[in-house]
């Protein structure tokens, strides 16, 4: 296990967080590119860089990810002011661009050679959270390990956006019913391929995570998850089976979908519901027994990866172990230490037990900076003058 400590802002979420941008091609935490690149280093025709070796099953890989910046309105070369008027940097945008030894590829190309699972202080969403925060989880995981699903994801969402701007025009009069038909018949393809696969995931994902809940919980509770469609299923779970259901679901929600003029059928409209003791969490877990299932679940997610890919993934725990009791800190980085290589993050050693420590390789984080600290961390409670050195 490799470890991480430094005080808060230092700059140790940044090291996971480029990390897990090798492994999903998007950033765990920004919602747009160019919040991942430094402000002070966004300028016209500059770049930044994040770029990895990668050994997977004897093979050598080196992973990129290239961020251009590029002036979109040259006639404001005003630097940052204090007024509301817009400033040097807004005139710019981010671009990103993928390599795999050497090769440009798309964001599809590179998902899938690292496989990666991120713990954060902001996976109680899993829970407490939105619909589409758990569709986000799911679809990363299932994209992580089958190409053939990110292909159908990225189309549909194109679809559902075309099939809007048809919707939006058919409620105006500007379209015709019979224009659904070749977007209907587009929707029902993806979208059955789609959930299918995520049921299939899921029910697989609920079996691994519910002994570890169990081990976990330390009171025998039980976990379950669940998908929940938002058409109703007549039958199996096979692509067929769930085109006649998508379809069905379609033709009685054409109404209601001109009038509001958007696609209400669909895998962009399904759930992840999590049950302890047969509740549902999101209503009825107190925090503790969230967090304690979403470890589960995270779990669960690297030991599927695992099974499904016959080799290891990278996990990545930032700054999350301080926030649980002895016990379930333990369990944690006892079913983690079977894996090759983990990447733990921390602004104090205390919490984490010495027969711990004394097999982590320990780095001190500072301004960004990375530096070795000393062989035996379970005698260190913070940096010493000469591990920050040079």
């Amino acid at each position: 296990m490799l470890l991480f400590k430094g005080e808060n802002g230092q700059g140790k979420s940044n090291l996971l967080e480029a990390i897990y941008l090798l492994a999903i091609a998007k950033s765990a935490r920004a919602s747009t590119d160019r919040e991942l690149v430094r402000k002070q280093s966004i300028s016209a025709d500059t770049y930044s860089r994040v770029a990895a070796e990668v050994d997977r099953n004897g093979d050598s890989l080196r992973l990129q990810v290239d961020f251009q910046s590029r002036l979109t309105d040259p006639s404001n070369t005003e630097q940052d002011g204090e007024d509301d008027s817009p400033s040097y940097t807004d005139s710019i945008t981010v671009q990103k661009y993928f390599r795999v030894n050497g090769a440009p590829r798309r964001a599809s190309g590179l998902i899938g050679q690292l496989n990666a699972v991120m713990f954060s202080a902001d996976d109680l969403d899993l829970i407490y959270g939105s619909p589409s925060v758990r569709r986000r989880y799911l679809d990363i995981l299932i994209s992580q390990l089958d190409p053939g699903y990110l292909r159908s994801l990225q189309r549909y969402q194109r679809i559902v956006q075309q099939r809007n701007h048809l919707l939006k025009s058919l409620r105006v009069g500007s379209a015709m019913p019979a224009e659904l038909e070749f977007w209907d018949e587009e929707l029902i393809v993806e979208g059955s391929c789609i959930m299918a696969r995520r049921i299939t995931t899921v029910g697989r994902l609920s079996e691994v995570a519910g002994p570890i809940h169990w081990r976990l919980s330390g009171k025998g509770e039980a976990l379950e998850v669940i998908y929940r469609p938002n058409v109703a299923l007549t039958g199996d779970a096979t692509a067929e089976s769930l085109a006649r259901d998508i379809r069905g679901a379609i033709e009685d929600r054409r109404q209601r979908e001109t009038a509001q003029g958007v696609t209400v059928s669909g895998p962009h409209r399904d759930d992840l519901q999590v049950l302890v003791d047969g509740l549902d969490a999101g209503a009825y877990a107190s925090r503790g027994q969230a967090r304690t299932a979403v470890l589960a679940l995270k779990l669960a997610e690297a030991d599927y990866l695992k099974e499904q890919r016959g080799d290891e993934p990278v996990i990545l725990l930032d700054d999350v172990l301080s926030e649980l009791d002895a016990g379930r800190r333990a369990q944690v980085l006892e079913h983690l230490g079977a894996y090759q290589q983990t990447f733990i993050t921390t602004t104090d050693l205390g919490p984490i037990e010495g027969r711990f420590l004394s097999e982590m390789q320990g780095s001190l984080v500072v301004n960004g900076h990375v530096e070795p600290m000393g062989p035996d961390l379970a005698v260190q409670d913070g940096p010493s003058k000469e591990g920050l050195k040079g």
